[in-house]
């Protein structure tokens, strides 16, 4: 396999007007002494090359980017999908140093690609010769306190695909204690294509996993050795699925009273699609204190509408963050499942970039939310930050007039991932995608002061 580049792409030309110009002329080449301090919103000039980091992929392949998650040392695991130069997909992990450099301890150079087919083979997972021999594609991933990583997605089972959940040790390679040959897989039904699209690690070391079983959201938990959890679900027999018109699970998080709780579609296959609700008991029973059986489905009168998170609010309220058409939106809900009419307009916010669509959310320690994705910027996608206030309010202190955009590279540039990251930084994991979206490439940014400083800042499961 060609070694990594990495490197930050130059500014796609024509895009930044004079004014942003001078503005960034002003914020990295005043001297020190007359300098002002750097704003909220403004990229880490320690990470990378002034903030931004490009990982190019290897020739004729390509790499997207699902999830993130950042280790105790402040080294960001990236995880999600290779497609080898010849044929295939495969899980993909990246380990990126504290100062933006991957990690040459982990993998390959910083990388590791895992054909799940060729797990039970000599070929323990790797791709040789650019040809994955199955299907596999990442979309979670949680570090445990040991540093063993946790990947959770989908692979081929048959005619069907299935929850794929992948352990690695420390330095990228499987962790052969866990399930099989690293791998746990569960097929709810053969005819229905299943895939993990959050994964969150529970105090007394089990996995729970959230995605869908064909047109349901589904929920699986997982004992730390990768065996299905007979405590969890009505059937107790590790798993859960979710009709009532949810489609599935995008987005999971857990509330200060252990509940479930879980963002998705709803509606019906083919759309068009609204935002889906469901909370359950920590042991997976639908909670029927929630909307109708434990669902509440949201309509904002867009064809397309998903989640990019969840989190819970204050007072026990619920925060759903995403995009409704081509609008940025929040939505809280009272505990019982109807929207708060203190925040926003009657519970709903649409503030933020035009144009856009967001795939992330993160809730800061302080009850402030932070959406990030993409908006249109001329004629190509760049990598938008909203930050709303407690009361779903644009905050005006972030950015210009609540929004960061950020131009990464020539082409198209739109993030999947954000996650606190120490010192009230801010990460975010993204793509850039060409015109004909052939050799998609993963980058990464870093942001100052976009939440307080405090270890208690956490980060919504993204989407």
């Amino acid at each position: 396999m060609a070694a990594p580049d990495v490197h930050a792409a130059p500014a796609r030309p024509h895009r930044r007007g004079i004014g942003l110009a001078v503005a960034a002329f002003l914020v990295w080449a005043l001297p020190p002494a007359g300098a002002a301090g750097p704003a909220p919103g403004d990229l880490d000039p320690g990470f990378g090359n002034r903030g931004k980091v490009v990982v190019s992929p290897p020739p004729e392949a390509g790499e997207w980017p699902g999830a993130q998650a950042v280790q105790p040392d402040g080294a960001v695991v990236v995880a999600g999908t290779a497609a080898p130069a010849r044929n295939g997909y495969a899980f993909l992990l990246l380990r990126v140093l504290p100062d933006g450099r991957l990690d040459p301890s982990f993998g390959t150079g910083g990388r590791v690609w895992t054909d799940l087919v060729t797990l039970a083979t000599p070929l323990q997972g790797a791709v040789t010769g650019g040809v994955a021999l199955g299907s596999s594609s990442a979309s979670a991933v949680v570090v445990q306190p040991d540093g063993r990583i946790v990947v959770g997605g989908s692979t081929q089972s048959g005619g069907s695909t299935a929850f794929a959940v992948m352990r690695y040790l420390k330095d990228g390679r499987p962790d052969t204690s866990f399930g099989s040959d690293g791998l746990a897989l569960t097929d709810f039904d053969p005819s229905t294509n299943d895939a993990v699209t959050s994964l969150t690690l529970l105090a007394d070391g089990k996995i729970l996993a959230a995605g869908a079983a064909g047109d349901a959201a589904a929920l699986a938990r997982y004992l730390p050795d990768g065996r299905p959890d007979p405590s969890f679900g009505e059937a107790k027999n590790g798993t859960v699925t979710t009709g009532h018109g949810l489609l599935n699970a995008l987005s999971l998080a857990i509330d200060a009273g252990g509940r479930l709780l879980v963002a998705g579609q709803a509606g019906t296959t083919g759309g068009p699609f609204d935002f889906g609700v469901a909370r359950y008991s920590p042991d997976g029973v639908p909670d029927p204190s929630w909307g109708d059986h434990g669902v509440v489905t949201t309509d904002l009168g867009a064809t397309g509408e998903w989640p990019a998170g969840i989190a819970p609010g204050p007072g026990g309220t619920v925060v759903v963050g995403g995009a409704s058409g081509s609008s940025f939106v929040l939505l809280r809900y009272l505990p019982g499942g109807k929207l708060d009419p203190a925040f926003g307009a009657a519970g709903v916010t649409r503030g933020g970039p035009d144009l856009g669509g967001a795939h992330a959310m993160v809730a800061l320690a302080d009850g402030r939310v932070v959406l990030a994705g993409e908006h249109l910027a001329g004629d190509w996608r760049e990598v938008a930050l909203a930050r709303y206030r407690i009361d779903g309010a644009l905050d005006l202190g972030f950015g210009t007039g609540g929004v960061v955009g950020t131009d990464v590279t020539r082409l198209h540039d739109d993030a999947t991932a954000a996650a606190v990251y120490p010192g009230g930084r801010l990460l975010v994991a993204g793509v850039s995608l060409d015109a004909e979206n052939t050799h998609p490439g993963v980058f990464l940014l870093r942001y100052l002061g976009v939440s307080p400083a405090s270890p208690e800042a956490h980060s919504a499961v993204d989407r």
